[in-house]
């Protein structure tokens, strides 16, 4: 926020308490990582990773902070952001202010002409809508314009604000037939989202998630020009309050979203779009659903993935919210991500079984 400008979500007034029951030994644990075993202390140590929570039951078990890292500060959370539009969207749909099979259009008619005119809210937040973007971090000219149009780069004369963006993206494909991980269709979806509350995106996410999850420190997301969040990325937060919305998961739904909503997030993912998409090597019977992946390597498991390595992790099954903050000097480290899903997992099967 001292770089570029930003709109506040507020705390809870009465934060939800988190016990403490340390379990330090976690620290020695084994992580089977992509070079090497390798104990989860110097994996946190020597791999750029900034904070490390651990909830079971709501309880926090393992809290580890690097050297500078303050207990009172933020942390850029940039594609878990995603995720948070998710559950709004989630939270607004059991509340019946959302159709979530409705096409975009009807809700921003300003869309119309674009690309977007006819896919689905739920093609969105599938990652199953299609339009002509290069999702690639070694910036190109169409990364280039869209973080011009976040407001991430300085915008150039005549670069179009988000909203313009999004209205401007052309067609390339059908919906409906792959994952492809597009970063505007959340955007969009956030756009979607603050049509449906009648606010704007921060406004919605304080109302119907910070607060009622019971955080215990403002939020903040980033602005363009014109005052429009990026949904798909710009959400700075405390590391702990990422873990009380991962408890919103853990909790199926702690009465913010519907059971039935995240009953469906967790299984009705669509397998085979995602073998002919973007990440289909992660993981063979992967899935993206409601802007969460599920890995399909244990049951009830959702993950929020960010780069440079953020992670929030939400076992259903065994009670258990991992959250993984870093600075990674490469954006999306493949590997890296892989190993970050296996701290999690492994921290998830120590404590749960």
């Amino acid at each position: 926020r001292e770089l570029l400008p930003t709109e506040r979500i507020r705390s809870a007034a009465q934060p939800r308490e988190l016990p403490e029951r340390f379990e330090p030994t976690l620290l020695d644990l084994t992580i089977e990582a992509h070079d090497g075993p390798a104990a989860l202390h110097d994996m946190l140590h020597d791999g750029e990773r900034d904070a490390l929570v651990v909830l079971r039951q709501g309880e926090i078990v393992l809290e580890w902070l690097a050297p500078g890292v303050r207990t009172d500060e933020q942390h850029l959370i940039f594609s878990i952001t995603k995720s948070v539009t998710g559950l709004l969207a989630g939270a607004l749909s059991s509340r019946g202010l959302l159709d979530l099979d409705a096409l975009a259009v009807d809700v921003v008619p300003e869309i119309a002409g674009s690309a977007f005119a006819t896919a689905t809210v739920r093609q969105l937040m599938d990652m199953e809508a299609s339009f002509a973007f290069v999702e690639a971090y070694t910036p190109g000219p169409d990364l280039t314009a869209y973080r011009h149009a976040a407001g991430w780069y300085p915008a150039p004369p005549g670069a179009a604000a988000r909203r313009d963006y999004l209205a401007s993206r052309e067609p390339d494909g059908p919906h409906g037939e792959r994952f492809r991980y597009l970063s505007p269709a959340i955007d969009l979806l956030g756009w979607v989202c603050a049509a449906s509350a009648g606010t704007t995106w921060a406004e919605a996410v304080e109302r119907y998630l910070w607060q009622p999850a019971g955080t215990e420190l403002g939020a903040h997301v980033t602005l363009d020009r014109e005052g429009t969040p990026r949904a798909a990325g710009g959400m700075s937060a405390l590391p702990r309050d990422i873990a009380r919305l991962g408890q919103i998961v853990a909790e199926r739904g702690a009465g913010l979203v519907s059971e039935d909503f995240v009953d469906d997030l967790l299984h009705a993912g669509h397998r085979d779009q995602w073998a002919r998409g973007d990440f289909a090597w992660m993981w063979a019977e992967g899935a993206y659903r409601s802007c969460w992946y599920t890995p399909n390597v244990d049951p009830d498991v959702a993950v929020g993935i960010g780069i440079p390595g953020q992670m929030l992790y939400v076992d259903v099954a065994r009670e258990v919210v991992v959250v993984i903050l870093s600075s990674w000097s490469e954006p999306d480290d493949e590997p890296s991500h892989l190993d970050n899903h296996t701290i999690c997992r492994t921290l998830a099967h120590t404590l749960g079984g």
